[in-house]
């Protein structure tokens, strides 16, 4: 009994083994009588020629497909990416009765055997480049209904016109322009072939931001068709919005010059006495400037358009430098000859003094009278202090009135210096967080339509 149904298994496995070789065959068998009937073969020899009629008009579906940012080269302008392209054309001549063979819906042919359009890629970065010539085999799926489908998959190699002027929050817009080489050949004469993009292809999860990149945010745009300025032809743009990361320049870049700028103003609080005020500012400005290597190795070179952070950092340079010879013009008013100074000067900074007790020293402020402030500028600090008896029992370690009157302009001075460049430190901070709120909210709501597609090329 058991080897009955040895028996019976085996002649089962060969039975369908041979079903299956016989299916697979008559497969094979009509596929190749499907595409010799495509070919017109008789007798071995095929009557299709792969050209077209002058008169044959042929409308060409064309879409682009982006997988992934190969490289992003803001200096140079190049762009490169790989992607899938994907054709499509109507040719009549493929087109048959599915009744008749078996019910086959598609079929195969290799790019060499029939005719396909040739596509170029216009704008390519090194090299002019036919998408589909002669040299590359593809295989081309036809339907019954005569539509021709080629689906190309390579990395695409293209020009682009980057714009650094808002490192690190800068964006630019790629743009992939693909047209018929026939149409270049003879741009004078009315092209046979049409383009068109492929509505149906267009997939919406495709313009969504992608992150797979650590140093750029990328996204697909809506393709149009597009105009050559210089020629009477259209070509099909597919473009690509790119926008930096900014938080690698914010870290290494903007807070550390920012925080630099903080610690110069420290030198103000330092007493004018203290000899080391000069050399701590040369010190932060020596540190400032060898950032400032370290910052021309991130920030992109190019001087078209040149980055607005380059005339900010310059800026900032150039406040240091402004400090260092603030703090030297005070110190050397401090160390001065010692001249009695004008009553002008002396109401001046008295003014000043006074302005500056009213926020400690309210009811001390209302004392001092006009020709108290002009003769006696010993009587203003003593205001400002806890206990008038005191102030005058320090007074008599001064050498004299006048030295008295210029050590109280230096603290002028290096108060008004102090709030000057204060201010502008923190209008600078309110730019950066501006520019960083600005161009945040921009990156979120901004649409899916191309720029070149609205302007043109």
């Amino acid at each position: 009994m058991p080897s009955l149904v040895k028996v019976l298994m085996v002649i089962l496995c060969a039975e369908t083994t041979v079903s299956a070789y016989f299916n697979d065959d008559l497969y094979l068998q009509e596929a190749a009588e499907l595409q010799d009937f495509l070919m017109n073969e008789r007798d071995g020899k095929s009557s299709y020629r792969k050209t077209l009629p002058p008169s044959v008009k042929v409308n060409i579906g064309l879409y682009f497909e982006l997988l992934s940012l190969n490289d992003f080269d803001e200096i140079r302008g190049r762009f490169e990416c790989n992607g899938m392209l994907r054709l499509n054309w109507s040719d009549q001549r493929f087109s048959w009765d599915p009744m008749k063979f078996n019910n086959t819906m598609l079929t195969p042919f290799m790019s060499s055997q029939v005719w396909k359009p040739q596509i170029s890629l216009l704008n390519t970065f090194s090299k002019f480049i036919i998408i589909n010539d002669k040299r590359e085999e593809f295989v081309i799926w036809y339907t019954h209904e005569g539509l021709a489908n080629l689906l190309i998959a390579g990395v695409f190699d293209v020009t682009c016109d980057p714009n650094v002027k808002y490192f690190p929050f800068d964006s630019h817009e790629c743009v992939l322009l693909f047209i018929p080489f026939e149409n270049l050949l003879f741009p004078e004469y009315a092209s046979p072939f049409t383009i068109d993009i492929m509505e149906d292809s267009i997939i919406k999860d495709n313009f969504a931001d992608r992150d797979d990149d650590g140093k750029w945010i990328y996204r697909t745009l809506t393709p149009c068709i597009v105009k050559l300025p210089s020629r009477q032809l259209t070509a099909v743009a597919f473009p690509v919005n790119i926008h930096r990361r900014p938080t690698f320049a914010i870290v290494n870049i903007i807070l550390p010059v920012m925080l630099l700028g903080f610690l110069n103003l420290a030198v103000f609080f330092q007493p004018v006495q203290a000899g080391e005020r000069i050399s701590f500012s040369i010190t932060v400005l020596l540190s400032f400037t060898v950032y400032m290597i370290y910052i021309g190795e991130i920030i992109p070179e190019t001087s078209n358009p040149m980055p607005v952070l380059s005339f900010v950092l310059i800026f900032k340079l150039g406040c240091s430098t402004c400090i260092v010879i603030a703090v030297a013009i005070v110190t050397r008013i401090f160390h001065r000859e010692r001249r009695k100074l004008s009553p002008l000067l002396r109401k001046m900074i008295a003014a000043f003094l006074k302005m500056g007790s009213c926020f400690s020293c309210k009811k001390h402020s209302d004392e001092l009278t006009g020709e108290k402030q002009a003769d006696d500028l010993s009587s203003i600090v003593e205001s400002r202090g806890d206990n008038r008896d005191n102030q005058v029992g320090d007074a008599g370690h001064l050498k004299n009135e006048s030295t008295d009157d210029w050590t109280k302009m230096c603290i002028v001075l290096d108060k008004l210096f102090f709030l000057f460049f204060l201010t502008l430190l923190l209008l600078e901070s309110a730019f950066y967080i501006l520019a960083y709120v600005v161009m945040s909210g921009d990156r979120e709501n901004r649409q899916t339509q191309s720029q070149i597609c609205t302007d043109g090329l």
